[in-house]
């Protein structure tokens, strides 16, 4: 197992060395090093693109069922058993997963921690006798402010000022994650069957999870982290203009009631009519 993950490191530090010998002519060092994390976040999402689309598409799903849900909850609220037996086949049959927004974070978590190692001594994992190992060696390692090596806690060390950056990296990580999640499921409204709650709280959870830890964490996978956010929201639009956007639940129904209102509702003549009629008939 370790020699897999040494494996991951090492094929990670090969497309950090690849994107980095392209950039580097062009930038002649500067923020090559961001751009080719940058850069290599993005290879990794395309990749896993496949997974990402039936993620989503599962997550739909699961919000278009809502209504055959709700039923069947009704149905057989005095037989627990016989209610999750007919969850379970409404959603294997829909395709639908309620489980759906933590696939990506269980997707790559192996990789984000290949990055950790990678990011913390890249002197282990990298070839020394390439262009990043020689920049690396002489601090050419930062972007926007950042040492991409650095964690934010050691930054902190150093002053409030020179941690801003970091700060603000982490900040931004934390943003888009829940605006990714929230996108993800926008108009979804979980069943009360066994798990939903739970999962309802660790998608809330896990991004000031993940920012907290992120305090010890180089400033290179906060960076993986945000990018990878953005990009996920952009394959999300992506997918959503594709196969079309989810109407939230409820949302026809609440719109047919306004309707039904209005038909019931009595027409009220407006206010002054009947003055102007008899000023009228005076004249």
């Amino acid at each position: 197992m370790g020699e897999l993950f040494d494996a991951l490191i090492r094929l990670l530090g090969s497309g950090l060395v690849f994107f980095f010998d392209l950039l580097y002519p062009v930038l002649n060092g500067g923020w090559s090093f961001g751009l080719a994390i940058i850069l290599l976040t993005i290879l990794i999402n395309l990749l896993v693109f496949p997974l990402t689309l039936k993620q989503t598409r599962a997550t739909r799903a699961f919000t278009e069922i809502q209504p055959q849900i709700k039923k069947i909850q009704a149905e057989y609220k005095d037989d627990p058993q016989e209610m999750q037996r007919r969850l379970m086949e409404v959603q294997r049959e829909a395709g639908a997963s309620p489980g759906g927004c933590l696939l990506p974070l269980l997707v790559q978590a192996p990789i984000w921690f290949a990055l950790f190692r990678l990011l913390g001594a890249p002197e282990e994992f990298i070839d020394g006798g390439s262009a990043l190992a020689t920049s690396l060696a002489q601090g050419g390692s930062t972007f926007l402010g950042m040492t991409l090596g650095e964690s934010p806690a050691m930054a902190m060390a150093e002053g409030p000022v020179h941690a801003l950056p970091y700060l603000v990296m982490i900040m931004l990580m934390v943003a888009t994650q829940y605006v990714q999640q929230w996108h993800a499921t926008y108009g979804q409204t979980l069943p009360d069957q066994r798990g939903a709650g739970a999962q309802q709280a660790i998608t809330k959870i896990m991004p000031l999870f993940i920012g907290f830890i992120s305090w010890n964490f180089p400033a290179g996978l906060v960076l993986y982290w945000a990018t990878s956010n953005l990009f996920r929201l952009g394959q999300q639009a992506l997918i959503f203009k594709i196969d079309g956007r989810p109407t939230p639940v409820g949302a026809g129904e609440k719109k047919e009631q306004t309707a039904d209102a209005g038909e019931d509702r009595p027409d009220r003549k407006q206010p002054g009519s009947a003055k102007k009629r008899r000023r009228r008939r005076r004249r």
